[in-house]
């Protein structure tokens, strides 16, 4: 037996390489020259309808022509693959033949609109033979394509190929209906989009051995991205070949500006932004949850309107704006529902951003196209984001949330108040004892820390309220001021004392004091300003006096009796620190 000769490359000397060798390098592994061949063949095709004295042509040896140039891809794409395991290039041939499958969606767009039965023909040609090669090409590469991405896939091709056919009657239809169904399409599309959440949440375990090199997100998610991109010029391609403006051909259109702008594009981008937060959601990627939380932004700025736009474009989005709403305030109801699935799905931070979201749409209003703010805030948002907030503070255990609910709902309420008859400074009472009671409320059902602190809180709050309550019921007429007064010092006082039993605080005793001595003392200067009023009592001055002497020896003999030295010590006591609560049982 002989041993086979071994061939050893020197070691010693390295491989020497020069700029020719780097490009053929580069040029064999890029290989562009496959999208070179697709560029020329779509030029081809684009010429074909006209021919340079103006005449038409028949269409169908064009399809013919696109269809066997497509098999012929699909051909190639099998023998490199089958005989030479060259998955690279395969790769660009099936997005190729994606291309040529949306070119041949669009090409009879001109045939569809002069020909209509000709045109459907064309179209429904064109979609079974994009299905059936695409059918062909995966059973003969062994390429596994789950039902689940499947199904989606056709679905996408069938948008493709048929959302044509329901404005191929355009002489029939409407003008109206015509420029609604292409408003439509983006929409349809980025719902067939969301028919891929399924296939998201089984996780990448759903595309291994899938018959590739090519692993997940690569497989199969380079596929519908592709088809986003190809659905999104087809819809600037639909408005432009039907939009009810134009009477010229196709080619001649192109040079006219259309009812097409960026906001059509929106519910696209947002399924897009649902699906990559799902994405990354179950495989566990933070970058692409990121980055889905900023495509509300992103749609915010395409709902802009454009600086300069042509009298189509302005007509029909102030009729979008009549119907439905302008697509900013459209845009921000969006968000609101795109954060708002964010926030169930416990994504960090959506819950601001879905509050931010509502609070703009309350400030925004449905008819304004430019960014402006209302001078009227829409109340619907935030009784709707008071309620989100509250219920899901309850089911949270949460006093902050449950409180920041309240606030919300409250100052929903202040649009309401004026309105009715009510003056600036009684809204302002109404909204603080509303204030006041959510203050105190909240403190005494939760037992967290944000709790504790609107019970160190709500003692100030009631000493204020009688406060301000008997300076307000000195601007009634006498009688009336000495009835509120003794009505506000008893309800507050009350009330102090009754929370000081429920929470267990001496803090409330030292504020139901606190109320009932200044009460009293409001009481007095009203029943004497009364006295003074009605009889012209000359002694009111030396009746005054003389009450301030009775004050002063009251305070001397508190301190004779010691009462003033410990009065600081049992004020401490008021506000001891959390741990001493405890020990005292106070939860």
């Amino acid at each position: 037996m002989t041993a086979e000769p071994v061939c050893v490359s020197p070691v010693s000397q390295p491989a020497v390489s020069n700029p020719s060798s780097r490009l053929r390098r580069l040029i064999c592994s890029q290989n562009p020259f496959y999208l070179l061949s697709v560029c020329f063949v779509l030029h081809a095709s684009a010429q074909w309808f006209h021919s340079d004295n103006g005449e038409s042509f028949s269409p169908w040896p064009l399809l013919g022509l696109t269809v066997g140039y497509i098999a012929l891809l699909a051909i190639t794409g099998f023998v490199i693959v089958r005989f030479g395991k060259v998955w690279d290039d395969a790769r660009s041939i099936l997005l190729l033949i994606l291309l040529l499958f949306v070119e041949m969606s669009l090409i009879f767009d001109e045939t569809l609109v002069r020909e209509p039965d000709t045109g459907r023909r064309l179209l429904i040609a064109g979609l079974v033979c994009s299905m059936v090669l695409s059918e062909i090409l995966l059973l003969s590469l062994k390429i596994r394509l789950p039902w689940l991405f499947r199904i989606p896939y056709h679905l996408l091709l069938g948008l493709l190929f048929l959302y044509p056919l329901l404005l191929a009657g355009k002489n029939t239809l409407p003008m109206q209906t015509v420029s609604w169904l292409i408003l439509a399409f983006p929409t349809v599309a980025g719902g067939i989009l969301l028919t891929l959440l399924p296939a998201i949440r089984r996780g990448p375990e759903y595309t291994q051995n899938n018959g590739t090199p090519w692993r997940w997100p690569w497989y199969p998610w380079s596929l519908f991205v592709f088809l986003a991109f190809c659905v999104a010029f087809r819809a600037y391609a639909i408005s432009l070949s039907f939009d009810p403006v134009f009477g010229e051909p196709l080619t001649a259109a192109l040079s006219f500006e259309s009812t097409f702008g960026l906001y059509f594009l929106i519910p696209l981008v947002f399924a897009v932004g649902l699906l990559l937060m799902e994405a990354g959601l179950v495989s566990k990627h933070d970058g692409a949850i990121r980055l889905a939380m900023w495509v509300p932004m992103i749609c915010l700025i395409m709902a802009l309107p454009p600086a300069s736009g042509s009298g189509t474009y302005r007509d029909f989005v102030l009729r979008v704006t009549q119907q439905i709403g302008s697509p900013i305030w459209v845009t921000l109801l969006l968000s609101a529902a795109f954060y708002g699935y964010a926030m169930v799905r416990r994504v960090a931070t959506a819950n601001v951003l879905m509050a931010w979201s509502l609070i703009a749409v309350s400030r925004v209003s449905p008819q304004m196209v430019n960014v402006t703010l209302s001078t009227q805030p829409i109340i619907w948002p935030l009784v709707l984001l008071a309620a989100i907030e509250f219920m899901r503070g309850v089911q949270r255990g949460n006093s902050r949330e449950v409180f920041i609910g309240l606030m919300i709902a409250i100052a929903a309420l202040q649009p309401w108040l004026e309105p009715i008859g009510q003056t600036n400074t009684r809204s302002l009472l109404i909204v603080g004892g509303l204030l006041t009671i959510a203050v105190l409320g909240v403190g005494a059902v939760f037992r967290d820390d944000f709790a504790w602190l609107l019970r160190i809180v709500g003692g100030p709050m009631l000493l204020l309220a009688t406060i301000v309550g008997t300076v307000i019921s000195h601007w009634a007429d006498q009688l009336a001021a000495i009835w509120y007064t003794v009505a506000i010092v008893a309800i507050t006082t009350v009330i102090a004392f009754a929370y000081s039993a429920a929470v267990r605080m001496r803090l409330y005793q030292l504020c139901g004091w606190a109320s009932g001595l200044l009460g009293t003392i409001a009481i007095i200067v009203e029943a004497a300003t009364m006295l003074v009023h009605e009889s012209g009592w000359k002694g009111a001055t030396s009746f005054s006096v003389g009450i301030g002497w009775f004050v002063l020896a009251v305070v001397i003999s508190s301190w004779k009796a010691g009462w003033l030295r410990t009065l600081g010590p049992w004020f401490r006591g008021m506000l001891t620190s959390r741990s001493e609560r405890l020990d005292l049982n106070f939860y």
